[in-house]
């Protein structure tokens, strides 16, 4: 688990946002605090999709709603004249970003055994990310983590995101 420090927070909030940049990842939670404190489970309830059959493009395959879903209703909430007190946006990775940090991993855990997500956390005037890998099993094999650990500050960077690692 690393933090990362975002150094122009305007040009990240702008990508976050307003670009297709974090579309793919998957939303767990989402809290924004402006003049109410407004709080999304990112959780899908396949139930909604009752008459959906499973090869319908519109009943989704994973868990989580995809940020591009969400995306738009967070912008509107933080757009404006005013600084949100702060928000917390936790993202994780779809199956399919997955399978492709794990090509050339050498570690013994399978992908339904790990999740690798980030959190976004502005408060205090700061915008700092700080990445998480939860297991659903006991190991001591850190191979995904620190695949994970090199490769989010990389993403940011190639991406014109300028950090600096705490």
């Amino acid at each position: 688990m690393i933090a990362i420090k975002v150094n122009k927070q305007k040009n990240f909030m702008a990508k976050l946002l307003t670009s297709e940049l974090f579309d793919s990842f998957l939303a767990e939670e989402i809290i924004i605090d402006t003049y109410n404190t407004f709080t999304i489970d990112g959780r899908i309830h396949k139930e909604f999709y009752k008459n959906a059959n499973e090869d319908d493009e519109s009943c989704p395959r994973e868990d989580f709603s995809k940020w591009e879903k969400l995306r738009p209703i967070c912008l509107d909430l933080i757009k404006g004249r005013q600084t949100p007190l702060g928000f917390k946006f936790i993202l994780r990775l779809s199956d399919e970003q997955k399978a492709s940090l794990f090509k050339g991993l050498d570690s013994d855990i399978s992908l339904d055994q790990v999740s690798f997500g980030i959190n976004i956390k502005f408060q205090s005037g700061e915008v700092v990310i700080t990445t998480g890998v939860n297991y659903s099993i006991f190991t001591l094999d850190k191979e995904a983590e620190k695949a994970w650990d090199n490769y989010v500050p990389s993403f940011l960077e190639s991406n014109g995101i300028e950090t600096d690692i705490l």
